[in-house]
């Protein structure tokens, strides 16, 4: 065997590993989160459930200091204090989604089967010491521990509650707006742009501990030296240094609703050459309208970093076999349309088309001027064009007298 194939080989029993490893730990903690519950239960018994690193989380998301040196019971004591003191704080970084399902459960008498869900999602609950999750009788729940329930449903009336669960939602709505649009902004931008739509100061602190935890539940966001991102940039810095090449060019005016729109969980721009992607695909190959929308999807995002038409083309004819030119001709005149309709983070929030027109707007032709006779007749035919082109005057401007 030579030293490539073996080294080839090498490679693939590392990432056979790791997929195991990583299938292991998946395993690992759908257990820990969907183990049988009883209910009703204690906020003292809901604790016993977790590890002394669980609690320790919680105990850091409360910002309990001095108890790093507690046993895991000594521990539960303090929280179950703790938990029932601050629970009128804990929703205060939180959004309207999930202030409405700590509601829900609650006002479902603290039992409620748990909604589609995701594994971080779940994590993030379980570090509040509020909401559980567990199976009965084979489904999968959430829950609030007993003497919590009724604290809870007295949320609901808090104006303070709701004043700021509002806010955080268009924060966290408006951020994730911008980003969608424009790819990456540093701290100072996305302040000013929420500045500019709330037409309010923000408070930078404030501002950045909701949009962290929010990130923490559902990770929409790349935060890192380089500002804030959208999560599918692979390059912010390229981002950055494209929207720097642009100084003369200002960031697209979107309405507020637009990006209110644009910040929600999951959401695509899907018009007009999106749709035709879409219906062509699925009217020519064997693929659903649903798998359809997902390569689309992906060929926008193709486009925002940077790809070219040639890169998409190359994707899709390895996904789709064509039977003739006509077909494939089709194909590519629609993705070249997507690309041109499509919002760029390189172009910050612009599409090709939307440029292009603009440029031509700018270059307007020059007024004609008025001939002065009297000049022509001062310069002879064999002397420098007056114009400077450097030619005579009978070869450039002369030539029609």
């Amino acid at each position: 065997m030579s030293g490539n194939a073996v080294l080839e080989k090498q490679k693939n029993n590392i990432l056979d590993g790791l997929k195991d490893l990583k299938k292991s730990q998946e395993v690992k903690q759908f257990k820990k989160h969907w183990s049988e519950l009883s209910v009703p239960f204690t906020l003292n018994e809901g604790l016993s459930r977790f590890t002394k690193g669980e609690l320790d989380t919680i105990r850091k998301n409360l910002a309990i200091k001095n108890a790093s040196s507690l046993k895991k019971a000594e521990l539960i004591i303090l929280l179950q204090e703790k938990i029932a003191e601050n629970l009128e704080s804990i929703p205060l970084n939180w959004d309207s989604e999930r202030f409405q399902l700590l509601l829900d459960i609650a006002e479902s008498g603290g039992l409620m089967p748990a909604p589609h869900i995701e594994a971080q999602q779940i994590e993030y609950f379980r570090g509040t010491g509020i909401i559980y999750s567990g199976i009965i009788e084979g489904e999968p729940v959430l829950a609030v521990p007993n003497e919590l329930i009724d604290k809870v449903k007295e949320l609901k009336n808090s104006i303070h509650i709701r004043s700021a669960v509002n806010k955080n939602t268009e924060w966290i709505r408006l951020t994730g707006g911008l980003l969608y649009y424009y790819g990456t902004l540093s701290i100072v931008q996305l302040a000013e742009f929420l500045e500019k739509y709330l037409k309010h100061p923000v408070h930078l602190r404030e501002y950045l501990n909701v949009i962290r935890d929010a990130n923490s539940f559902r990770t929409e966001l790349q935060i890192n030296g380089d500002g804030y991102s959208n999560r599918r940039v692979f390059d912010a810095k390229r981002v950055i240094q494209e929207h720097q090449a642009r100084k003369s060019l200002s960031y697209y005016p979107f309405t507020k609703q637009q990006l209110l729109a644009a910040g929600e969980p999951g959401f695509v721009e899907r018009n007009k050459s999106y749709m035709q992607l879409v219906q062509f695909l699925s009217q020519h190959f064997e693929i659903s309208k649903e798998d359809a929308d997902q390569v689309a999807e992906e060929c926008i995002f193709a486009t925002r970093v940077g790809d070219t038409p040639e890169d998409l083309m190359k994707y899709l004819t390895s996904m789709f076999k064509f039977d003739s030119v006509e077909k494939l001709q089709a194909l590519m005149d629609i993705v070249v349309e997507l690309m041109n309709s499509t919002r760029e983070w390189f172009l910050k929030g612009y599409t090709s088309l939307e440029l292009s027109s603009m440029e031509k707007k700018q270059l307007k032709p020059l007024p004609a001027a008025d001939k002065d006779t009297n000049a022509d007749a001062k310069v002879r035919r064999n002397d420098p064009c007056p114009c400077g082109s450097g030619k005579k005057y009978k070869k450039c401007c002369g030539r029609s007298i």
